[in-house]
């Protein structure tokens, strides 16, 4: 690839078909990508930053981004690294954003190319931004202390749910429990931290997320219920920049044919991508 003072001069191929991912792969068959035809595609892409793939995210969402030190390590981290690898330029990660900052950082441009996070691909979502191929399948969780005597959620009408401002979480709670007070965090960890002292009864979050917090951090805590909401995330991407949605396509279906996808699946959910 051709480096420009303003970015990357690439000439994209076809569009690659929906992959078929499975699991956390999205086994659904379906394209979150952009509807920008091939055609459009062989224009330039324009990164912030020559030679690098710049990256907001929401660093406290394990297994998917979080901080170990100061570096950023989980799912999605090895995946853009990855992906940038096979592009020809380096991935960035920028220092943690606020979830709900995110697509509008990517939409105002100049601070990152692209956003990462568990981003849940959404109709509401696509009038903002383009998404890439689907990368990964997620469901809602909904977490209580073990103690609280809630074992289902019919229970939690009226009460107060945790979940972090703009996501599929927050929106299912507001949409599915009767009543509740649906309070916005910034933060996953500020919800757990709430829900442990007692502010809020429950959380609503990606149930990927919830299990690693469950498993790993608060043992005192448990999933009542692992709600099927069939979700997918993707890349999220400039409609300004299509030839890099289409670079990034390209990237992930190298990854997925050459079983680098499927290596860095095992490492991060311990079993192999179906």
């Amino acid at each position: 690839m051709k480096i420009k003072n303003v970015g990357i001069a690439i000439c994209a191929g076809m569009m690659v078909a929906a992959l078929g991912l499975a699991g956390c792969s999205g086994n659904s068959g379906s394209s979150a990508a952009s509807s920008s035809s091939a055609a459009e595609t062989t224009e330039e892409i324009v990164l912030v930053n020559p030679d690098k793939l710049t990256i907001a995210a929401s660093l406290d969402f394990p297994p998917f981004e979080n901080l170990e030190g100061e570096e950023a390590v989980g799912f999605e981290v090895d995946l853009m690294k990855a992906l940038a690898e096979k592009m020809g330029v380096e991935a960035e990660y920028l220092p943690s954003t606020k979830f709900d900052t995110i697509i509008p950082m990517i939409t105002a441009g100049g601070k990152a190319d692209v956003g990462v996070s568990g981003f849940t691909v959404t109709e509401d979502r696509k009038k903002e931004i383009d998404f890439t191929e689907v990368i990964c399948d997620s469901n809602q969780g909904i977490v209580v202390m073990k103690d609280s005597g809630y074992t289902n959620v019919d229970q939690l009408a009226g009460k107060k749910i945790g979940a972090q401002s703009g996501t599929t979480g927050y929106d299912w709670a507001v949409e599915n429990i009767e009543g509740a007070e649906v309070i916005p965090f910034d933060e996953m960890t500020a919800v757990f931290a709430a829900l442990q002292s007692g502010q809020i009864d429950a959380i609503a979050s990606d149930l990927p997320v919830v299990q690693y917090y469950v498993k790993n951090a608060y043992t005192d805590m448990e999933i009542i219920e692992e709600i099927p909401t069939g979700e997918q995330y993707a890349i999220v991407v400039s409609k300004d920049n299509p030839a890099l949605t289409q670079a990034l396509n390209d990237a992930i279906a190298e990854a997925k044919a050459d079983g680098t996808y499927d290596e860095i699946y095992e490492k991060w959910f311990g079993v192999p991508a179906e």
